[in-house]
């Protein structure tokens, strides 16, 4: 438990290290968003490569992102800057879920010949519209409400709901 505890503790603290550079992307607006750029992996797996993206940020500012995507060529960790995509982009805040939406649909597509740029206006305001179309954030507060006694079981139910209305 202690361990669980210790896990969760140091979540909220990178959670909220995660906040802090969304606050200061755009002064005083917690609430803007910040730049980001998006990464790929390659895994060769018996011949059949596989690929797996990822978006990096928020970051503060375009430097602070360009001094990552220039650390993550050299870093060595698999993953590299996606070089199909700008770097750097800004991204509102109420755009994330459809960022990562996008991300899901490269993931799941089996090796994507040209997964394309993600910073098409009309694309993301037609995904917003199909999240909301498809109340795609009740069905994930839903989960959450039901996955959360499992994560947390010290969680107070009647407190999640009230958070999340």
């Amino acid at each position: 438990m202690k361990s669980l505890s210790k896990a969760l503790f140091a979540s909220g603290l990178i959670a909220a290290a995660g906040m802090t550079n969304s606050a200061d992307a755009a002064g005083s607006c917690t609430t803007c968003g910040g730049y980001f750029y998006t990464a790929i992996s390659y895994v060769n797996n018996n011949g059949i490569t596989n690929y797996q993206y990822m978006s990096v940020g928020p970051f503060a500012d375009s430097d602070s992102c360009w001094q990552a995507v220039n650390n993550d060529y050299g870093n060595n960790d698999n993953w590299l800057p996606f070089e199909g995509s700008p770097k750097c982009v800004w991204r509102y805040e109420t755009n994330y879920e459809i960022y990562d939406d996008i991300i899901d649909d490269w993931n799941t597509v089996s090796n994507p010949s040209n997964p394309g740029v993600i910073a098409d206006k009309e694309v993301i305001a037609k995904i917003a519209e199909l999240r909301k179309s498809y109340r795609v954030k009740e069905y994930e507060e839903s989960v959450h409400t039901l996955i959360t006694p499992i994560t947390d079981p010290n969680s107070d139910p009647d407190a999640n709901a009230a958070a999340e209305r």
